[in-house]
């Protein structure tokens, strides 16, 4: 299969998977390096009151889109289903806007002592009907696996709002929450408006169209999925904003933001390309692509987020400062449900594109029942506690979506343990021998810095020469062959480019 432009499917997959992970590590940078000089400007509060709002931003946002799915599924995508698309997408977002000024009253019992949210509200839903009016462009985009523009977009929109935007207002003393409101406003401005630019269709609406019927339940189907996906991961940041102080949501919120930034920003670019892939694969290919998706995904985020694990105050104190320590003890928590949720990412990008969106609907669901009574039963007690029960029950719907993806493909349920089971083990053992290494350092004089920093490496380290030369054990054959050819395709373009 091809594109308009002459390529490949396959050509096409490895360019926006490329463009995918190079957007998204410009962007985290980017977003990891102004939210430290927001935190240490305006501080815990200003960001617990800014993460209830972002709550309501991602709930708003999914349940006004139901076109993403469809237009990105449909065979042949003619000029009424785009006009169908763009009548629900402009008309769902308008009302979803709306509605969500009714909350008002929830985010004054909420914060009682805090001025201005009314002003934040409705910032808010402006910018909900801005970023839905562009989601049939963002939806074009996908489609065609136009991952450049997107990444850009999305890039330059972060940097204008936060970058040129908030950080200028800080540092001009301007020390509120409708900072961080107006960033993202302007954020949902400039990157809709990219993202239009660059996938022009047009300004034409309509209700009526010959396939409406599975045009709407596929696109229902995936947004209550979405939806659910969202409650899921969002539950215990509303139990906490609820039941805990403004200080406490702030380190809560900020801890799980920072480590929950590389995994959003890596899965969310990876997992929308393996749909629209997977979407025009056929079994053979989707069976073998779903493999190497999950086990790479696992084995990538569990490296990753075991550097983080196993030096939390060291990463904090760097990236925060010191008036943020005490939110250090969030961080291993949170880094387990940060790579449960990059494994949960991948499994639901193969449900999802195999048509059976409604079993992953069903998982969210149950997980968000259950963090539900576990979230309001501990956060009483211990905010930290509650962090730890969300960790788990992450942990147990990544397994229990991988291994439904994986049966949904034809494989066998055991294919799991080396799958996923055996790289989440791996990054336990990374993390204790970087602990092990840091104290043993830190015993020979060293100071807390260095060896906290020697640790990490040292741990990181031996875990990459273990699979080095126990490769044949410990990868799955698909993986392995996989690597084998990615990195025999580097060498002979790497000999090509040798004077």
């Amino acid at each position: 299969m091809s594109a308009p432009d002459g390529a490949p499917l396959r050509t096409r997959a490895v360019r926006a998977v490329a463009w995918g992970y190079g957007g998204s590590l410009a962007r985290m940078a980017t977003q990891i390096g102004a939210q430290a000089i927001l935190a240490r400007l305006l501080g815990p509060q200003e960001f617990g009151v800014f993460s209830a709002l972002m709550l309501l931003i991602g709930v708003s946002v999914l349940a006004a889109d139901l076109v993403s799915a469809p237009v990105i599924q449909m065979p042949a995508l003619d000029a009424a289903a785009l006009r169908f698309a763009c009548g629900l997408q402009w008309l769902g977002s308008a009302v979803v806007a709306l509605l969500s000024l009714f909350s008002l009253p929830l985010f004054r019992a909420a914060f009682p002592h805090t001025a201005g949210l009314g002003l934040s509200l409705g910032l808010v839903a402006a910018g909900i009907f801005v970023t839905g009016w562009g989601g049939v462009s963002l939806s074009l985009l996908r489609r065609n696996l136009r991952y450049r523009e997107i990444q850009l977009a999305q890039l330059l929109g972060y940097v204008v709002g936060y970058g040129l935007c908030a950080v200028p207002l800080a540092l001009a003393g301007q020390r509120s929450h409708h900072v961080l409101v107006l960033a993202w406003l302007v954020q949902s401005f400039v990157t809709t408006g990219l993202q239009y630019a660059w996938a022009r269709h047009p300004i034409a609406a309509s209700l009526h169209f010959d396939g409406w019927r599975p045009f709407l339940c596929y696109g229902g189907e995936v947004g209550l999925g979405n939806v659910a996906n969202w409650v899921s991961t969002s539950v215990d940041r509303l139990l906490v904003a609820r039941q805990a102080a403004p200080v406490d949501i702030g380190y809560y919120n900020t801890m799980l933001n920072l480590m929950s930034t590389p995994v959003s920003q890596l899965s969310s670019s990876l997992s929308t390309v393996a749909f629209s892939v997977s979407a025009q694969s056929d079994d053979a290919a989707r069976r073998r692509g779903t493999l190497i998706y999950l086990h790479l995904s696992t084995l990538l985020f569990g490296l990753l987020y075991g550097v983080f694990a196993a030096a939390p105050e060291l990463w904090v104190g760097l990236i925060y400062g010191p008036r943020w320590l005490d939110g250090a003890v969030y961080l291993p928590p949170f880094c387990m449900a940060a790579v449960s949720f990059g494994v949960s990412s991948a499994a639901n990008a193969v449900l999802t594109s195999g048509g059976t969106a409604g079993s992953s609907a069903v998982s969210q669901v149950v997980t968000a029942l259950l963090l539900a009574v576990l979230v309001w039963a501990l956060v009483s007690s211990s905010v930290l506690w509650a962090a730890w029960a969300v960790a788990t029950v992450y942990l147990l719907r990544a397994l229990l979506l991988a291994w439904l993806s994986l049966r949904r493909v034809g494989e066998r349920g055991s294919t799991l343990l080396p799958t996923v089971v055996l790289p989440l083990l791996l990054a336990l053992v990374q993390v204790g021998v970087s602990q092990a290494l840091t104290h043993a350092l830190a015993s020979l004089g060293l100071g807390a810095g260095s060896a906290s920093l020697a640790g990490l490496c040292g741990g990181l380290a031996a875990i990459v020469l273990l699979l080095v030369a126990l490769r044949r054990v410990l990868l799955p054959p698909a993986s392995l062959a996989w690597l084998a050819e990615a990195s025999g395709k580097l060498r002979r373009r790497l000999e090509r480019s040798s004077p």
